[in-house]
This record gives structure tokens, sequence and C-alpha cells, in this order.
């Protein structure tokens, strides 16, 4: 990440590229777990369909996880959002209680 885009960053959150990042792969991933599990084909042989069924279940079960740690990031980076939002508002009214723009070259 370079310098610029950490101060972006600490003003007003995620950076929105990051922001969709996470949203495009939360939501791919949800969708490749629903689909891995209707493309299971039928084997024959009964201990290598068990076999593949627990490992067709494992790997849907992982993007699913990673699904959720997504959606849990972007939950996070909006509840980062919302507090320095929240923090840069209460320290400008404590600030300045008075509402007036501060005087340039006064000091």
């Amino acid at each position: 990440m370079s310098e610029g885009n950490r101060g972006r960053q600490g003003r007003s959150g995620a950076d929105p590229a990051t922001l969709r990042a996470l949203t495009t792969s939360r939501a791919a991933t949800r969708s490749m777990s629903d689909e891995l599990l209707t493309h299971v084909p039928d084997l024959g042989d009964l201990p290598t369909q068990r076999a593949l069924d627990t490992w067709v279940e494992q790997a849907a079960d992982t993007l699913r996880a990673l699904s959720e740690a997504l959606e849990e990031r972007l939950l996070d980076l909006g509840s980062a959002a919302s507090s320095a939002s929240s923090a840069s508002s209460a320290s400008s009214v404590v600030a300045d209680p008075s509402g007036r723009a501060p005087q340039r070259g006064a000091g």
C-alpha cells in the first residue's frame, strides 16, 4: 500500500477499490460454494464416491468460511469508518464549542 493510500484510509475508512474487491470476492466465494455443490458426479464406486463427497463438502465449507471472513472484514471497515467519522465530529466540537471557525494568523 502506498503512502497516499494510507493517508486516505486514515481519514475516511477503507479505499473504495479495497471495498469493491472485498465485496466482489465475498459474492464470488459464496457463489462458488453453491455452484460446487451442484457439480458432484455419481462415480458408482461407494468408497470413491464418499471420498469425493467429503472433499467437495470441505471445499464448499472453506469457500463459505472465506466468504464470511470477507463479510466480517467489510463490517469492520464500515465500523471503523463510522467511528472515525464520529471521532472527527466530536473533536471538532470539542476544539471549538462555539462553532466559530478558527482564526488564521492568531497566536
